[in-house]
């Protein structure tokens, strides 16, 4: 998993959206906010796993509420970027 991640955050940057990638020991049991998401229980079953976000609620004040929108030229952009790096891995 380790060697996909500067892959496919690569792929992502030629979209011309920031990207970083952080590897997470222990299951993300020392980073609890990593395990907010349903790649958790892969990592509990001992598979690897691997989240791409744009950190949702600790930057987006209005993640999950009625005025969260979904930026299409974004999203497209973050699964172009995917595309491009899965096809390289």
């Amino acid at each position: 998993m380790l060697a996909a991640l500067p892959t496919l955050s690569r792929a992502i940057r030629r979209t011309g959206l920031p990207c970083k990638w952080l590897m997470v020991p222990a299951g993300g049991e020392l980073v609890p906010d990593t395990r907010c998401s349903d790649r958790a229980p892969f990592w509990d079953a001992g598979y690897p796993a691997a989240m791409v976000t744009d950190t949702s609620f600790l930057r987006n004040l209005h993640y999950h509420r009625p005025s969260d929108t979904l930026d299409l030229d974004f999203l497209t952009a973050v699964c172009s970027g995917l595309i491009a790096g899965l096809s390289q891995l």
